[in-house]
């Protein structure tokens, strides 16, 4: 078994490197995952000779995904396991209560999801896996022994719903539904040439710890050298934020004293101060956000000595990107607050 789970996520990574490995929109995480698994009574047949049906107690599921997020899409390879106590067997006229027993899965799907950015702190997500599942059962009867006890490999499929709160740009928080089932599984029955059909489908509560491994930010673009006083010619300092932040990290901090010292050299300068985002989100929240991440600089700004009444504070959201990228991409240049200078006419 492990040998498969090894064979598999190493045949994934390959591929993915090759589609996207060069590509910067892509971003690799791993994640664990654990929850609630509820499995319906199951209808266990023997062709020809009698019905009965299993009951099963509410179970558990944990599991472990490696992924590649590419934009508002994401691909990964996920190995599951899935457990449910054997409770009962009933048919017309009897009822066999378990003495031990269960059905379990291990299983091997590959996920497609999308997320939906809206602009919220909760991304809402939908998808589907398709893949194999090892299904298994087993039951014991006091009195009796051993019933069942035998699995088999079928065909897997699952339905994805649910919702994704970033709580850095690294750690994720996932808060899933998932319908996982399988073809119809067939199992010999110990001792005797009968066999029997039964299904297997599950409703599936599932909280999963997302790792992103997010590619280092571009180091923030060097001052130019200092224009000889007075007056200064035009000139723009940038200050770099992390994705969905508008908190100005060590590195931007440092720009900003900069562009403060530059101020009190340059005689009568006016500073534009202009805020933005990159193409994540929708467009009133990018809006607030740049306009947040322009006033805190003009903050940061006045407390290095910069007077506000020669600063002009604006957001212009997504317009203007630094690089291009198609919508929904999270490109690092993008997320900045220019800093401009301009001689004061007079009179003004």
């Amino acid at each position: 078994m492990s040998t498969r789970i090894g064979l598999t996520i190493g045949l994934f990574l390959c591929l993915a490197a090759t589609l996207f490995g060069s590509d910067a929109r892509a971003q690799i995480y791993i994640g664990a995952e654990g929850g609630f698994t509820s499995l319906p009574d199951q209808t266990d047949t023997v062709p020809g000779v009698t019905s009965a049906t299993a009951h099963f107690d509410n179970g558990f599921n944990a599991g472990v995904r490696l992924g590649y997020e590419w934009g508002p899409l994401r691909f990964e390879e996920e190995y599951s396991y899935r457990r449910n106590g054997a409770s009962s067997l009933s048919a017309p006229g009897f009822t066999l209560n378990a003495d031990g027993g269960n059905r379990h899965t291990d299983a091997i799907m590959t996920n497609v999801l999308y997320d939906f950015t809206l602009g919220w702190p909760i991304t809402p997500h939908f998808g589907f896996g398709v893949g194999a599942a090892d299904v298994f059962d087993g039951l014991k009867a006091p009195g009796i022994g051993q019933l069942f006890n035998n699995s088999t490999w079928q065909f897997g499929y699952q339905g994805i719903a649910g919702i994704r709160y970033n709580l850095d740009p690294t750690l994720t928080l996932d808060l899933d539904y998932r319908y996982m089932a399988t073809t119809q599984p067939t199992f010999a029955i110990p001792g005797t040439a009968l066999r029997y059909h039964s299904s297997y489908y599950t409703h599936n509560f599932v909280a999963s710890l997302i790792y992103r491994f997010v590619p280092p930010a571009p180091p923030p673009a060097p001052a130019e050298a200092p224009a000889p006083p007075p007056p200064p010619p035009a000139r723009e300092f940038l200050v770099f934020f992390d994705w969905d932040r508008a908190d100005i990290t060590p590195a931007g901090m440092d720009i900003v004293r900069q562009a403060a010292a530059a101020y009190k050299a340059g005689g009568s300068v006016r500073i534009q101060v202009t805020g933005y985002t990159d193409l994540s989100g929708s467009a009133g929240y990018n809006q607030r956000l740049s306009l947040r991440r322009a006033n805190n600089i003009a903050n940061a700004l006045a407390g290095f000595g910069v007077a506000r009444s020669d600063m002009a504070v604006s957001g212009r959201g997504a317009n203007d990107p630094r690089v291009p990228t198609a919508q929904g991409v999270r490109e690092p240049q993008n997320r900045r607050v220019e800093i401009g200078f301009s001689q004061r006419r007079e009179g003004a």
